[in-house]
């Protein structure tokens, strides 16, 4: 997907405390429509509590949240996932005791349109509902991410690496326009990385989903081949921001993450 001028995403001068730790202070940023948008910063720098601070996990004590043009500051977590704001988390979310399929079709939940009663009996619009939303999971996410052999199994029964795909998939199923991603590569092994790389891409840039994605990631060969712009963190604080080659060169970036040195990346290609 072309990246737009279009603001689709913006935070504003949030403060996050947890006691008296801060763990964000005055943090601001803007994602345009289209964006690969990465956050990187040591341990402890408070990527995760911003993406928990934009799907509504936490709520900042000052500043506020835009989407498209509105505050959602105060909205619940369920209904940022209405309006199409989709997470995937560091520590794999997943009903371990249910099958692949049944984990995806969890994250089409703000699409049934089926009441309680209704929906508990398989027939007519119900049943058209479910084969529609089955229909898509198939052809547009298990196709998409290669699990066609394992959409039947057991999720705890699978390997690491592919549960983490899974949880990609229901983050999927909800269809988003904005989807937040932390840290999907952590614990996957070289393959696993360059699949997992190459399905956010497709994400992004194919045209059945064109996805804005914000991805907190430490592994910097992989955040720097795929971003658009990139944000660094600090302690809480943000340090730098601009584009893959400008963040590289970022001595604020560099002393962070590696104390003083040339340079923070050498590219792989």
């Amino acid at each position: 997907m072309a990246v737009t001028d279009e603001v689709q995403l913006q935070v504003k001068n949030i403060y996050m405390a947890f006691g008296g730790v801060q763990a964000l202070m005055d943090i601001s940023l803007e994602v345009k429509k289209g964006e690969i948008f990465s956050i990187i910063g040591p341990n402890g720098a408070g990527k995760t509590v911003l993406l928990n601070c934009i799907n509504g996990l936490y709520h900042p004590q000052r500043g506020q949240i835009y989407f498209e043009g509105k505050e959602i500051s105060k909205l619940k977590p369920h209904h940022r996932a209405e309006i199409g704001i989709s997470r995937t988390f560091q520590k794999i979310e997943l009903f371990k005791g249910t099958s692949v399929l049944d984990n995806i079709r969890l994250g089409r939940h703000i699409h049934l349109k089926s009441g309680l009663i209704s929906g508990s009996i398989y027939l007519g619009k119900t049943a058209r509902e479910e084969i529609e939303h089955r229909d898509f999971i198939e052809k547009e996410i298990i196709d998409l991410l290669e699990i066609e052999h394992i959409r039947d199994k057991v999720v705890g029964m699978l390997p690491y690496g592919l549960q983490k795909r899974v949880e990609l998939a229901r983050a999927l199923a909800l269809n988003p326009k904005v989807i937040l991603l932390d840290e999907p590569l952590a614990g996957l092994n070289l393959e696993e990385v360059e699949d997992m790389a190459r399905f956010i891409l497709d994400i992004n840039e194919e045209e059945r989903w064109q996805t804005t994605c914000v991805l907190v990631e430490h592994d910097m060969g992989v955040v720097m081949d795929i971003s658009h712009r990139v944000m660094a963190l600090n302690f809480g604080e943000k340090i730098a921001e601009g584009t893959p080659t400008e963040i590289q060169k970022n001595p604020n970036v560099i002393k962070a993450y590696l104390g003083e040195v040339e340079d923070l990346y050498v590219t792989r290609r």
